[in-house]
């Protein structure tokens, strides 16, 4: 993607991208709603305009390539089977070329790859959510695409199957080799899926690093917020919370959910909030400069306030 722009009328949907993938990796495009990560994506597949600059593939513009002709394959939200075929021939679909008995194999072959082993026959109207998008990524990997878009294909799932799904489909990648591009707006699936995670927002890249990177070091305010990190502290306020760490000159200390832990010899703050997630509860202290920030804990607290130290963050440009 080398300076690409999209445009919706009047709205700059994507804004001057640049980025490269090398063959075999995963890409993450990670933000919130609306940042233009799924618009690039359908962009690279030829499914909109580009109003400036170029997609290419080994040095060759595929501007004029016509999308069937780009040989990516796209996993869709949805799933968007054939509620008319079963799941063998779903799979089958783009394998027209192939002999029967290779088509078949084939089929074999993508089931086992995606745990749906015997599921050949199977009415896709009778699948489960998660069970429909592993059918749905079977087909798109069928082919042997060049090349793998995802379109957010697990965030309508629930967040249990969403976790465990993400893991699968980390295997799978790795276990084909296949080039791809994974767009979703849960940073904990990005750092799972992708060897490598560019973070945009108002159609602008703002980041692109690996995963333990990203969180240890956003380049800016906007990228760490986005993280999760809600209050910023400087290297004197870190410490007197007992973090250990040295900032430089112009950094300061982004606070996130994991970054204070109760404590006996802590320092005291007031409990502002408390909530239940995920199965921990969650509470919300304020620090000793009047910003807020969040603690994990095991049980909730009936104390006006907690003994907490500062055991980690991410340094950020201040």
């Amino acid at each position: 993607m080398r300076n690409v722009s999209i445009h919706y009328g009047d709205l700059v949907a994507v804004d001057d991208v640049t980025l490269s993938v090398e063959p075999g990796s995963v890409l993450a495009l990670l933000g919130p709603s609306g940042s233009g990560k799924s618009s690039l994506l359908r962009a690279l597949a030829g499914l909109e305009p580009l109003a400036a600059g170029q997609v290419l593939w080994d040095g060759i513009d595929l501007s004029t390539t016509p999308v069937h002709r780009r040989n990516f394959g796209f996993v869709f939200q949805d799933a968007q089977l054939f509620s008319t075929m079963d799941v063998g021939r779903n799979i089958a679909y783009g394998l027209g070329k192939l002999p029967r008995h290779r088509r078949q194999e084939r089929v074999r072959e993508m089931l086992h790859l995606v745990g749906l082993q015997g599921f050949e026959g199977r009415k896709v109207t009778e699948l489960s959510g998660g069970q429909a998008q592993r059918v749905a990524l079977a087909r798109s990997l069928a082919p042997s695409p060049r090349a793998l878009l995802l379109d957010e294909p697990l965030s309508a799932l629930d967040r249990s199957l969403r976790e465990h799904l993400a893991d699968e489909l980390a295997r799978i990648l790795r276990e084909v080799g296949t080039t791809a591009i994974h767009v979703t707006h849960d940073q904990d699936e990005a750092s799972t899926v992708a060897d490598t995670v560019a973070v945009m927002d108002h159609g602008r890249l703002l980041q692109r690093a690996e995963p333990d990177v990203l969180w240890r070091n956003p380049a800016s305010r906007d990228v760490a917020r986005f993280l999760g990190f809600s209050a910023f502290l400087t290297n004197d306020q870190a410490a007197a919370l007992g973090w250990v760490g040295r900032l430089g000159a112009h950094e300061v200390l982004g606070i996130g959910p994991r970054s204070l832990e109760l404590h006996d010899d802590g320092v005291p703050l007031p409990v502002t909030s408390q909530g239940f997630a995920l199965g921990e509860v969650e509470i919300g202290v304020r620090l000793p400069d009047g910003q807020g920030a969040t603690l994990t804990a095991a049980e909730r607290t009936t104390a006006p306030q907690v003994r907490v130290r500062l055991v980690s963050g991410a340094v950020t440009p201040a």
